[in-house]
């Protein structure tokens, strides 16, 4: 599950707004979908992708940017496949979710780190929303692996740090990713799947 970064025209669900394509004319330009970081991360780790959930410009909160349907978020998105029985039918093992950056981006609310009993409220502040979010997505999956920006909000980041330990919950702290107008270059991507394969590695996954 991602955002812009992880997004290539035709490799996403139907519908979905896309950030790098083909037809890309301004930086960064990323030149055909395998040199996208979870094309390169697959194809070097020996991975299947199932789908590429990823949405540009989508929040893990419902407080989404203005004209995006509150069905656009990553919450949102997991309850409807969750919803629609897609783990039971596909045999998934592994979750990468890779979010928090359009939230800190438009200045959703932070919230606080909350572990049960969300409401509607909640599910609209980023951190309560992320902890949602990757509770559930502990109920579907064995492995729920979750890739942190850099450049976050401070309170974002160590928030996101913090609910992962607590759930036992494999995390990816990006550093020094290589970026033009805010997104991943070439060399971002290589990056970024060079950090996601060291963990993968270090803990045998």
């Amino acid at each position: 599950m991602g955002d812009s970064y992880s997004t290539y025209e035709g490799y996403i669900p139907e519908g979905y707004h896309f950030y790098y394509s083909d037809e890309r004319k301004e930086k960064p330009i990323v030149k055909g979908v395998e040199k996208t970081w979870w094309r390169i991360l697959a194809n070097e780790n020996n991975l299947n992708i199932v789908l590429n959930d990823s949405f540009s410009g989508s929040t893990i909160c419902n407080t989404v940017r203005e004209n995006f349907a509150v069905e656009s978020s990553f919450v949102s998105r997991l309850d409807q496949y969750i919803a629609k029985n897609f783990f039971a039918e596909n045999n998934i093992n592994t979750m990468l979710i890779f979010g928090g950056t359009n939230d800190s981006w438009i200045g959703a609310p932070v919230g606080n780190l909350t572990y049960s009993d969300w409401t509607d409220d909640a599910l609209k502040r980023v951190l309560p929303a992320f902890c949602y979010l990757i509770n559930r997505a502990k109920e579907v999956v064995e492995e729920v692996i979750v890739i942190i920006n850099t450049e976050l909000k401070q309170e974002i980041t160590e928030g996101f740090v913090e609910a992962c330990e607590k759930n036992e919950i494999q995390y990816v702290r990006l550093k020094e990713i290589d970026k033009e107008n805010g997104h991943p270059t070439e060399l971002g991507m290589k990056q970024i799947s060079e950090q996601i394969t060291e963990l993968l590695h270090k803990n045998n996954i």
